[in-house]
């Protein structure tokens, strides 16, 4: 029994550090960091976090829930093939390769080699119908169930700042979460598959093998603060990961092949429930738009005074010592004009205005950490129109 635990715990490691799926998503983190880093310094002259956050996004979360949702797999002894398993992952990789974020959804691939099962034939299919429907339909609520975590868990975290261009040209400001997360999953492949693929070697029965699961989610926020927005999100995330358990229960208890069209229903349904909150957001009155409100401040650098004065994102500076603001230009200048004490009325989204105030210093004037809506710092920066 030791030995066996030992061998399992051995092809585990092996397959987690052996998969260039983790390679691959690593330097795409990476690259997604360089590209934000770029954009934030083009449009406000600064970077809001290191390139490390990004990186730490991509693995730590991912791996706490899956170390948590590899024990529930383990416990149900969720199998699938050698075919399936490699066929998974050629499908994950491409899809990460492209670098698009919003595509990494476990669901794809899933619907995809589930679609080669109902229309093809051959040897090679045939391993890939070897996998029980109830695997492949606790598969796909495992990795919903990883989504709605991380969803809950990191979803508002770490935003970054951006800027997009009104139909009347106007520059808007929103909070984008672009977020890469990989969730490593253990399963179990029968070692009988595994020696005809590697006749060379031999295998206990059941291999533990790491699958990796990459999930993408990539929003900006414009219409509401990120606290409110995510939450019509989050239920949807809820909903289609509710309905994966009940086809799941379903498959176990019958053990019928129907129930696995229920995963194209499941991709519809989740595409569908985020684009109706995509569209509600663009729906609604920018929040980061500058007016009557003041300058709208889109984020605030750590460690600076305006991070000291709790000014947050969404608020609006009506007022600096009594005189209207409403541009990041008419903002420091009215500072020029009353140092050296700084005291500012602040406007949040429903009207209501606090005060918050500080003794002003000379070194202030570039460094006092707000990011507002504004024309971008590097003019030949490229802006997307909200549609």
């Amino acid at each position: 029994m030791g030995v066996e635990l030992l061998d399992g715990i051995g092809w585990t490691v092996i397959s987690l550090f052996a998969s260039p799926i983790l390679w691959l998503a690593v330097l795409v983190s990476f690259l997604l960091s360089m590209r934000r880093v770029k954009r934030e310094r083009n449009l406000f002259r600064s970077r809001t976090r290191s390139k490390r956050t990004d990186l730490f996004e991509t693995l730590v979360p991912g791996f706490v829930v899956g170390l948590v949702l590899s024990v529930i797999s383990v416990s149900l002894t969720l199998t699938v093939s050698t075919e399936f398993l490699i066929a998974f992952m050629v499908l994950t990789f491409l899809i990460l390769l492209t670098g698009i974020i919003r595509f990494n959804l476990p669901l794809g691939p899933l619907v995809l080699l589930a679609g080669v099962t109902w229309f093809m034939t051959g040897d090679r299919i045939d391993s890939l119908r070897d996998v029980t429907v109830s695997d492949w339909l606790l598969l796909a609520a495992l990795s919903l169930g990883a989504e709605l975590v991380l969803l809950i868990w990191r979803g508002k975290k770490n935003l970054s700042p951006s800027l997009v261009l009104s139909k009347r040209g106007r520059y808007i400001g929103g909070l984008s979460s672009n977020k890469l997360w990989l969730i490593p999953l253990v399963v179990f492949v029968p070692g009988s598959s595994l020696e005809t693929l590697i006749p060379q070697w031999s295998f206990p029965e059941f291999v533990p093998i790491v699958l990796f699961l990459p999930i993408g989610f990539s929003f900006l926020f414009t219409g509401q603060l990120p606290d409110q927005l995510i939450r019509p999100l989050i239920q949807g995330r809820l909903l289609t990961f509710v309905l994966s358990v009940v086809l799941t229960a379903g498959a176990f208890l019958t053990g019928q092949a129907v129930w696995l069209y229920g995963l194209p229903v499941l991709l519809i349904v989740h595409l569908i429930l985020h684009q109706r909150i995509k569209r509600l957001n663009r729906s609604q009155t920018p929040l980061f738009l500058n007016g009557k409100r003041g300058v709208v401040i889109l984020g605030t650098l750590p460690e600076k005074p305006a991070s000291e004065m709790g000014l947050v994102p969404g608020e609006a500076i009506y007022k600096v010592n009594g005189e209207f603001v409403e541009s990041e230009k008419s903002f420091y200048e009215a500072i020029q004009k009353h140092k050296p004490y700084l005291r500012l009325e602040v406007m949040n989204h429903n009207g209501d205005v606090r005060f918050a105030q500080r003794a002003f210093y000379e070194q202030d004037h570039h460094d006092l950490g707000i990011l507002f809506v504004s024309e971008p710092g590097n003019k030949r920066t490229k802006i997307r129109t909200l549609q």
